[in-house]
């Protein structure tokens, strides 16, 4: 289980919105190669950072899904935050 603390989470954030960025260009691209009139137009919504706390937070959520999901968010960091990969 990754250990998250007041410190830790805004800096996973700003990793989060250049994450949530990529995934948004990579769907446009897939519209466009799909020919789509409105390539841009994306159903995702950014979480905010007090949503996104949440969802590393809440006890309810499944943990193992949360700390996949923080180590996809933070690969290419993996220096900056060791124990999250040794956590995988």
């Amino acid at each position: 289980m990754i250990d998250l603390n007041s410190n830790t989470i805004p800096r996973l954030y700003v990793l989060y919105e250049r994450y949530f960025d990529s995934i948004l260009q990579d769907v446009a691209a897939a519209n466009i190669s799909l020919g789509s009139s409105n390539p841009e137009k994306v159903h995702l919504e950014r979480l905010t950072l007090t949503e996104f706390e949440a969802v590393l937070t809440d006890p309810t959520n499944d943990r193992e899904a949360v700390d996949l999901w923080v180590q996809r968010i933070t690969r290419g960091h993996e220096q900056e935050f060791p124990d999250f990969q040794a956590a995988g």
